[in-house]
């Protein structure tokens, strides 16, 4: 694919959109964050009100106290000899599931609790969500006083990838982070911390990476806790749940989030009676699974495994309740977080993709509809992944438009950006593509993993794995992952020619302070391959 291509960036969910926009060489990324919480304004700022006080656990300072303080001092469990990185604790109603609750916390209890910073990761149970909905409040109300929200680190995390953004519609019912809330004033005995809360229910692998990426990046300090709410089985009958809930935790315990999918699918099509899901919070599991490595984790211990049909509810129709805490322990740890994000496909996959962008392509310049909800069944293909698609005639650059952001799956957005390629590249309004071109077209997909957000660009960016986009204030340019083999340049000369001839900010524009740089890498599917 050629270097200059057009970019197209397009977002369809009402609470975050950038500006969608067609231009020569340059992607332009706008956004703002409309959506209004359930919160008040204070002289502190924006404060989050409680969404189940008083059901899931109790609405008196006193009583709540007392409960939490009492699960707390009878909760058994083997202080870690190292220190606790990630936590897993269940988010049911307190009468449910104090006991694995407080099994989690009562091991950064006291002197344990060394930390300043907690990321609650949970499920969103009422809205849709990206990689990551983050909380704009500045504090959290609970009955036992208010939690400061990391304001600056949660915007961090927004500007890491398009994929994690603002949400407070997601945040203002949810109750999975909230009863997080006590157990941590609790343990934290007076100390004070910041919380960052993020939900997430996407599905999509890319999405569950991205967030880990982010995680591995703004969560690698000493003093910095990750919290993972999820509660375990739904509706089975208990000796059920006994069974797939060890199940379903041992696998947490390798680590591996593929392991984890793969589990998860065998337990849910074994035809468990009344079993509709092993976590509830698998997607939030699994984003914190990526970033294990990358954050020195290699060690999960189980602490507890208990369900609602142990504290007074049915057998025959239970919820399961699980903690785990993990470490890093004496096995070596070999990090990723310098590994580029790379999307792999099947070689049925690359040929499907090149079907559907060549008879898309085919169909607008003949005229033809093109039915772009002509679904895949593919499951590599529902990623909401970017992707550029490249048209030349014998060797000619005729046509690439492509983009980095998308709520659509890829098999929609290549047939959009195959039939952008071939009638709507703005270079090419005075030579069109003609249909007697159609035979001799050369066609070539690259399909994009998000953009990530890096720190410093002369140690972060791979010449020739990584594509760079260089963005100040509203002025923005890319240069492909291939630019970089093709012209032999330096790497200060790709982002000097990125910064000067794309955005148009000076040769040495990407050193500004007010400048951001963006790294994604390109699977490349072409025809001659």
């Amino acid at each position: 694919m050629n270097g200059d291509a057009t970019v197209r960036t397009k977002c369809k969910n009402a609470t975050i959109e950038f500006t969608t926009v067609v231009i020569f060489c340059l992607g332009i990324w706008s956004g703002q964050i409309s959506v209004k919480a359930a919160a008040s304004k204070t002289d502190m700022g924006m404060v989050r009100k409680p969404a189940v006080s008083g059901t899931f656990y109790p609405s008196s300072p006193n009583k709540l106290r007392e409960m939490v303080h009492e699960s707390l001092q009878s909760a058994t469990g083997e202080k870690q000899s190292r220190p606790i990185k990630i936590l897993l604790a269940p988010h049911a109603g307190y009468y449910y599931c104090k006991e694995s609750l407080a099994a989690a916390y009562k091991l950064i209890e006291g002197p344990a609790f060394i930390y300043d910073t907690i990321i609650l990761v949970g499920p969103s149970h009422h809205f849709s969500t990206k990689a990551g909905a983050l909380s704009s409040a500045d504090l959290w109300q609970t009955p036992l006083g208010q939690v400061q929200v990391d304001s600056a680190l949660s915007k961090r995390f927004a500007e890491s990838s398009p994929r994690i953004e603002f949400d407070d519609r997601a945040h203002a019912p949810e109750h999975c982070l909230e009863v997080q809330l006590p157990y941590l004033i609790e343990a934290a005995s007076g100390k004070p911390f910041k919380i960052v809360p993020i939900l997430t229910n996407s599905s999509d692998p890319l999405d569950q990476r991205i967030l880990g990426n982010a995680l591995i990046k703004f969560a690698n300090k000493p003093r910095t806790l990750i919290v993972i709410s999820s509660d375990l089985s739904h509706y089975p009958p208990a000796s059920i749940a006994e069974k797939v809930d060890r199940a379903i935790m041992e696998t947490v315990k390798s680590l591996h989030p593929e392991t984890v999918t793969e589990t998860n699918q065998k337990l849910l099509g074994a035809g468990y009676k009344g079993l509709s899901c092993t976590m509830c919070g698998l997607g939030a599991t699994l984003s914190v699974l990526y970033a294990t490595y990358g954050l020195g984790v290699n060690e999960a211990h189980i602490v507890s495994l208990t369900h609602s049909g142990m504290t007074g509810g049915t057998t025959q129709k239970v919820v399961g309740y699980g903690a785990m805490v993990f470490t890093s322990g004496s096995k070596p740890v070999t990090k990723k977080d310098s590994n580029p994000m790379v999307l792999c496909f099947s070689e049925k996959s690359k040929k499907e993709l090149l079907t559907l962008a060549r008879d898309a392509a085919k169909k607008a310049l003949l005229g033809e509809w093109v039915n772009y909800d002509d679904s895949s069944n593919n499951p590599e293909l529902q990623v909401k992944a970017g992707c550029f698609v490249t048209l030349k005639n014998k060797d000619r650059l005729r046509g690439c438009i492509g983009c980095f952001v998308t709520d659509d799956p890829l098999w929609k957005t290549v047939r959009e950006m195959a039939v952008a390629s071939a009638t709507k590249d703005p270079r090419f309004f005075g030579n069109p593509i003609k249909p007697s071109e159609i035979p001799q077209l050369a066609l070539e997909v690259s399909v994009l993993s998000p953009p990530q957000l890096i720190s410093d660009p002369l140690k972060e960016i791979k010449l020739g794995v990584h594509g760079v986009i260089i963005k100040d204030g509203a002025r923005s340019g890319t240069f492909l992952p291939q630019v970089a083999i093709e012209t032999k340049w330096t790497l200060e000369e790709f982002l000097g020619h990125c910064a000067r001839d794309k955005a148009g900010i000076g040769w040495e524009g990407w050193k500004k302070p007010s400048a951001k740089v963006y790294t994604y890498t390109a699977t490349i599917i072409s025809e001659e391959q």
